[in-house]
């Protein structure tokens, strides 16, 4: 598959942001830090870092195909590291932080200028995390909510066949681990290591992998979370295997909002929580009148139920989506609801 060449790599899909968009696709956006004040911004330019999925020299993550293509400039030189002849890419990786002391010399044994090579080793930049995300997620999300909006929206009946399920649950499962908050029991084993042993070494900037990783307890998380997607994104790992017990042991709920209230969402859209009864429950909002609520399988686990609820209830769940948001609220655009209602 062909690599994107996108540099912001959004966390949050902005298809997914779209429901809450204008015709512009202007956001209308309250910062946590800054409660009651709304702010416009475009979907392309939130929820997203740059080249947060790319994959580059030096991240332990590289796989053997990866060092390949990285250090593929330096095919036609001999690289001396620490005294010795290198000729593996993945020691040349793991090695890569020391790299002004590499020794590189063309065949006829002089010596190469290390910096130019090194610029062309940083231009390389493996991206089939964001391209296989699109290809297999994001680029199908507009069509299945449709979809699903033309029958939850007019049904007269309380249920409805389960469709999309398995495209509907992984899509659930990937912004449940892809937001910068990331899945509660991935954080409740990492945190406490990451307290421990990472968060007090601070990277120098110069150094970063991101501008956002600040310390190795942030650099940790994110290698461990990009090797996660990857093998989510072949059918593999723990983001695959939690999604098939969700596919087995689960079922959706649509909850409708008839107004004048509407859900919101943020930048933490797929998550779950503990109810009052103590039971868990998933929840991400679709659209700004449709939430979509997972429990566990019933006997109709061929069915999706579909319940309207009062307008007190969405004012509930809007707290519930809010106290679980990282940094923003997505409220809707309360014209384009009037007009698609």
């Amino acid at each position: 598959m062909e690599e994107t060449q996108a540099k912001y790599h959004h966390l949050i899909p902005q298809t997914y942001m779209s429901a809450w968009a204008n015709g512009a696709g202007t956001l209308q956006i309250e910062f946590l830090n800054n409660p009651g004040v709304l702010k416009q911004r475009n979907k392309e330019k939130i929820a997203g870092i740059t080249d947060y999925h790319t994959i580059k020299a030096g991240m332990v993550i590289c796989t053997k195909d990866d060092a390949d293509k990285i250090f593929a400039p330096l095919a036609d030189y001999t690289v001396e590291i620490e005294g010795h002849i290198v000729t593996d890419t993945l020691e040349m990786n793991q090695k890569y932080y020391d790299f002004d002391t590499w020794i590189i010399r063309r065949k006829d044994g002089s010596l190469v200028n290390k910096n130019a090579l090194k610029c062309e080793i940083e231009k390389i930049k493996i991206k089939d995390i964001e391209s296989n995300w699109s290809a297999k997620y994001e680029n199908k999300w507009g069509i299945v909510v449709t979809d699903l909006e033309s029958i939850i929206l007019t049904s007269k009946s309380e249920s409805m066949t389960a469709m999309h399920k398995e495209y509907l649950m992984k899509f659930f499962i990937a912004l449940d681990w892809r937001s910068m908050q990331s899945n509660d029991e991935f954080q409740k084993a990492f945190r406490p290591f990451a307290d421990t042993l990472l968060d007090e070494i601070e990277i120098p900037k110069e150094e970063r992998f991101l501008p956002c990783l600040k310390t190795a307890s942030d650099e940790m998380k994110h290698n461990l979370l990009l090797k996660y997607y990857r093998k989510y994104l072949n059918d593999d790992g723990v983001i695959y295997t939690h999604a098939i017990a969700s596919l087995k042991h689960t079922n959706f709920h649509f909850l409708v909002a008839d107004g004048p209230t509407y859900f919101d969402t943020s930048d933490n859209p797929s998550f779950t929580f503990v109810r009052d009864d103590g039971l868990k429950e998933g929840l991400m909002p679709i659209t700004p009148r449709i939430l979509m609520a997972q429990g566990k399988c019933t006997e109709d686990a061929d069915k999706y139920f579909i319940t309207h609820i009062s307008n007190n209830a969405v004012k509930k769940y809007n707290e519930i989506i809010r106290a679980n948001a990282n940094e923003f609220v997505i409220h809707p655009d309360m014209v384009l609801v009037s007009e698609s209602k």
